[in-house]
């Protein structure tokens, strides 16, 4: 077969297919996207349903289980995860990945308002918003003036800066961080109430019957239309606190004579500091689908403009901008081309000792890259770091059949053929070797094609771009490098002495290598016997390797979650806050830093972020950061503080990297008690830095409960009980009032010294139906009990989640299966596990990648079965599989990494790679077999020989080509560092044992008669 004469003949053919490839590879170029990782949908939807006054309970049983029980049956649901907490429901639906974030959203609308009717009367329509899940902000923007409160800061960027940036296209929520929205604040005196013999639900009628929102229309007289307007609202504090709530005659009760009315803040249970000084800040949450990179550019763009615009005093600067580590990533890659392509040309010249033949394997390189990205284009993928980095490794390979093509061609010239006749020759030899490596190539990311998952979602792109670069320099090496090796090569390769001293040294090396596997083909059974136990090890160190979803990567930035005890206050929390920023306000690598107390509506939580300068700045890596981080923060007592990464790939979530699901038919309280041993014990273990239970049980709750008797016969409605506390201790809005065109809510309470004291809440009087103001004492036992913070559900199944940090040195799968361990030594009796974020994805992914490599093996089985039309040469190629994997698994056995989601996938790379050499010593054996009449001994040998020198010269092509990989540092270095060591050791490895194992296994499997094939050796001449 040579399919390459006619281009051998035809060079302005040849070239014009060349230049036909660049022009389209460009055209490509300027429609592809740059990303960080190919587009994953990731869709979480959270509906959010604010019941005022209910407690936990209620809420769960009336609010949360109804609408849990709906959004399950929506399509694409993947887990659902809810709290119920006072006064609040949040449930969160996180959908599969690749789900439509339109599609769900509108699924679980409809499912939220089949139920709608069923959820009682007094709580809010539910809240549904469409987000990805992250829990970070992909930019942190901090607003500050010193001479505005924080409800003008905060009133300016809702009115103004707010709208604006929701514009941006890809911008899902410009969320508001430590808002302080003005309120009209109304501080009932339960005593002065009592006093003027009223009740809270009276005044509560008195402020929305004189401040109400009117539309009186429109009137006219026979020439002129008029619009009605009417003073319908109250505006002023003064305005509110001159409202008549009772009287009559000339005696008249305001509000202000029971109640101190002003206008505040909503809410003070958030703090925000931008390196220690109080602002507001703006997090800015891309939508799902959309290119983060494309979202910071827009709102950078936009900014300037924003920051003209502000008033004196008030500055807006950026804080802090995830995509600056995905552009220096994607620069990082890029660098990484530009080295790995000299490495390679370097190689090349060492081996084959001439310019000339440098030539045409040079060009195999710009025309297979940028081709590629035209292929890219075409199928609607992007530039991202995932196809950067297949480019990177495609830089050893797409030169192998041009070196296979030149050092072929060379060898016939110098054994006495003209130029153009070696062409010949040399492409009758290797078309058909060329394309089984083609196909082998591409039979192997076959399975990542149609693979679901985040694997599937990441390594497509990945796959189309690696496979889409052999392609074209197969397409290449059968077109335009034999053209080129016809007409630039020369007999004897214009031979300087350098050039003779290296053929030198290569004769010598063919003879060593010869006579050692001459002598191993007659101890066959040991060589077989030495597979058979490097295969068992392989599988045993591979079982015993550390796992993790992937490794963490420097993203110049480290975050920290604070834990204070359940009655901390949002001072108390502060005040330790404060702590951790003052002991690491020195450190040398810092940027900025900023904090939040009260961190997802919890007075005792909080979050720290530390940003660094640019990686080229700094001496020490994120994590030595981290360890010095985590050293000076860990003697604060008074709160619970661990330092970590912010997740490394799309869809993993954010929080800790662990994440293990208690689940029960149970009582929430058997939960956390099985949940919190199970902590308790893993703490004890010291394999983690910190081990977190969800749910705490140390909230202290007040019971109020009714004397049903006594009610009855004070004549009593029971209900004003509920409605009277949840109009003066929940937080609940029971009106709205404008300002400066804007809507605000009226917020009735008791002062704090009611709440701080239960007993005193016996002091609000209620109205029986005589008329008589009664005491809720009279009414109502007062005590106080120990509840869950919150009741959660995996599932619609009670549960707790145990979210850990494991020990620095252990990987995530190590932890997770520690944690595993004694959570199964701990549980009861119809408790179950399962599991969240990034654990979820590990458990996931491990067995999916699994999949694909089986598959993978499966189909170049195939595939070269067909190739070769025989069953058993394909199992002889096959056989330097399992030992290229030891030399993999050995270096990650030793904790030079770990097996994770691109060490994996390069594990399926490697199955292409090296038995490409396989393919080529069998196919030439088989040929001189069939040309010179030799038995399978004598073939293999020979057929090793020849094949030696190209063999060695594409392996280091392909490994040293990724050194540079291996020796990266900075952003995104990790996961370039985990793929360069899988081919760099693999391909190493896997070479010297392919150039021993394929030869024996030929001997031992191959037939002893090879029938001729007419077609296929239509025209193959002598290896001479």
């Amino acid at each position: 077969m040579n399919l390459s004469a006619p281009f051998i003949k035809r060079p302005i053919g040849s070239s014009v297919l060349g230049i036909m490839i660049m022009l389209v590879g460009l055209m490509g170029v300027f429609g592809l996207q740059t990303r960080q990782y190919p587009q994953v949908d990731e869709t979480v939807i959270t509906v959010a349903t604010v019941y005022p006054g209910a407690s936990a309970d209620l809420i769960q049983g009336f609010v949360t289980a109804p609408i849990s029980a709906a959004v399950a049956s929506a399509e694409g649901v993947d887990y659902i995860t809810s709290q119920s907490r006072p006064s609040a429901s949040v449930v969160t639906v996180q959908m599969r990945l690749g789900q439509d974030p339109d599609v769900a959203l509108t699924e679980v609308m409809s499912k939220v308002q089949e139920v709608r009717a069923r959820l009682p009367s007094d709580a809010q329509d539910p809240s549904i918003v469409k987000g990805t899940g992250q829990t970070f902000a992909t930019m942190y923007l901090a607003v500050q003036n010193p001479a505005m409160t924080s409800e003008q800061v905060t009133e300016y960027i809702e009115r103004v800066i707010v709208p604006r940036m929701s514009t941006i296209e890809g911008v899902a929520e410009s969320q508001v961080m430590g808002a302080a929205n003005y309120a009209m604040r109304v501080w009932i005196d339960p005593v002065r109430l009592a006093g003027q013999g009223l009740t809270a639900g009276e005044v509560t009628q008195a402020i929305n019957d004189a401040n109400f929102l009117a539309a009186p229309g429109r009137t006219r007289n026979e020439l002129v239309g008029y619009a009605i307007t009417m003073d319908s609202t109250l505006q002023t504090p003064e305005a509110f606190g001159n409202l008549p709530v009772a009287g009559s005659g000339t005696e008249v009760v305001r509000l202000s004579d029971v109640a101190r009315v002003e206008l505040a803040a909503a809410s003070t249970d958030m703090v925000v500091s931008f390196d220690g000084v109080a602002g507001t800040f703006i997090g800015v949450f891309p939508s799902p689908g959309s290119n983060p990179l494309d979202v910071s550019a827009a709102v950078l763009e936009e900014l300037p403009a924003l920051q003209a615009s502000l008033p004196d005093g008030m500055t807006m600067e950026l804080m802090y901008d995830a995509t600056e580590q995905i552009a220096a990533s994607i620069n990082e890659v890029l660098l990484t081309i530009v080295q790995a392509t000299a490495i390679v040309a370097l190689i090349i010249l060492l081996f084959l000792g001439s310019t000339r033949s440098v030539s045409v394997p040079l060009v195999a390189i710009p025309l297979s890259l940028v081709g590629t990205l035209f292929i890219l284009f075409v199928m609607g993928y992007s530039i991202n770091l995932l196809t950067l980095l297949a480019l990177v490794l495609a830089i050893g390979l797409v030169v192998d059949d041009a070196i296979i093509v030149v050092e072929n061609v060379q060898r016939h010239i110098d054994e006495g053929q003209a130029p153009m006749e070696a062409a010949f020759t040399a492409m009758r030899e290797l078309s058909v070797a060329i394309i089984a490596m083609l196909t082998t190539l591409f039979a192997v990311f076959l399975p990542l094609f149609f693979i679901g998952g985040l694997t599937g979602a990441l390594f497509r792109e990945f796959a189309a771009a690696l496979a889409g670069a052999v392609f074209i320099s197969g397409v290449v090496a059968l077109t335009i490098s034999p053209m080129m090796a016809a007409r630039v090569l020369r007999p004897g390769g214009g031979e300087n002495r350098f050039q003779r001293s290296l053929n030198g040294a290569f004769t010598w090396l063919e003879g060593w290598y010869v006579r050692r596997l001459e002598g191993t083909l007659r101890f066959v059974p040991v060589t077989v016997m030495a597979v058979v136990v490097l295969t068992g090890l392989t599988g045993f160190l591979f079982l015993n390797t550390s796992s993790e979803l992937a490794p963490e990567e420097d993203s110049g930035a480290l975050f920290s979650f604070i834990n204070a005890p359940s009655y901390a206050t949002i001072d108390y929390t502060s005040h330790y806050v404060s702590q951790m920023r003052e002991r690491t306000a020195d450190l040398p690598e810092l940027a900025a830093n900023f904090s939040i107390v009260g961190f997802g509506g919890q007075t005792n939580s909080g979050i720290m972020l530390w940003a660094f300068e640019d990686w080229a700045d700094r001496d020490r890596s994120q994590a030595d950061i981290q360890q010095d981080l985590q050293a000076r923060i860990a003697p604060i007592a008074g709160v619970q503080a661990f330092v970590f990464a912010p997740p490394s790939l799309p869809g993993a979530g954010g929080g800790l990297p662990i994440g293990l699901v208690i689940q029960s038919t149970g009582d929430p309280s058997e939960v956390y008690e099985v949940a919190d041993r199970i902590r308790q014990q893993a703490e004890a273990s010291g394999r983690f830095l910190v081990v977190q239970n969800s749910m705490s049980f140390d909230t202290t709750q007040v019971v109020v409960t009714i004397d049903r008797d006594r009610v009855a016969a004070l004549n009593l409605p029971a209900s004003q009980i509920g409605q009277t506390l949840s109009l003066l201790v929940g937080d609940g809005a029971t009106a709205q009032f404008d300002r400066d065109s804007q809507s605000y809510d009226v917020i009735m309470q008791v002062p704090q010294e009611y709440r701080d004291n239960p007993e005193r809440l016996g002091d609000i009087y209620l109205r029986a139906r005589s008329g008589e103001l009664v005491p809720l004492s009279a009414v109502a036992d007062i005590s106080t009990a120990v509840a869950p913070q919150s009741i959660e559900q995996f599932n619609q199944l009670n549960s707790a989640t145990l979210t850990a940090l494991p020990m620095i040195g252990t990987s995530t799968g190590d932890g997770l299966a520690a944690l595993e361990e004694i959570a199964q030594a701990e549980l009861p009796d119809g408790f179950f596990l399962d599991y969240e974020g990034q654990s979820r994805l590990e458990m996931a992914e491990g067995n999916t990648v699994a999949i694909a490599f089986a598959l993978a093996i499966v189909v170049i089985y195939l595939v070269l079965a067909a190739q070769f039309e025989s069953l058993r040469d394909p199992f002889i190629v096959l056989m330097s599989v399992p030992l290229s994997i030891f030399g993999v698994i050995v270096p990650l056995n030793l904790g030079l990494g770990t097996l994770n989601i691109y060490t994996q996938v390069g594990l399926i790379t490697l199955i292409g790679l090296i038995t490409k050499h396989g393919i080529l010593l069998v196919e030439f054996a088989n040929q001189l077999r069939v040309t010179k009449m030799l038995d399978r001994s004598a073939a293999i040998v020979e057929s090793a020989r020849l094949r030696l020198r190209p063999i060695l010269m594409t392996t280091a092509a392909t490994a040293l080509g990724v050194v540079p990989l291996m020796l990266a540092d900075g952003a995104g270095s990790a996961a370039r560092f985990a793929m360069g060591l899988v081919i760099f050791s693999g391909i190493t490895v896997g070479t010297i044992f392919t150039l021993i194992v394929v030869p024996t296994f030929y001997v031992l499997i191959s037939k002893k008669e090879i029938a001729t094939d007419p077609e296929r050796q239509a025209g193959t001449v002598a290896v001479k």
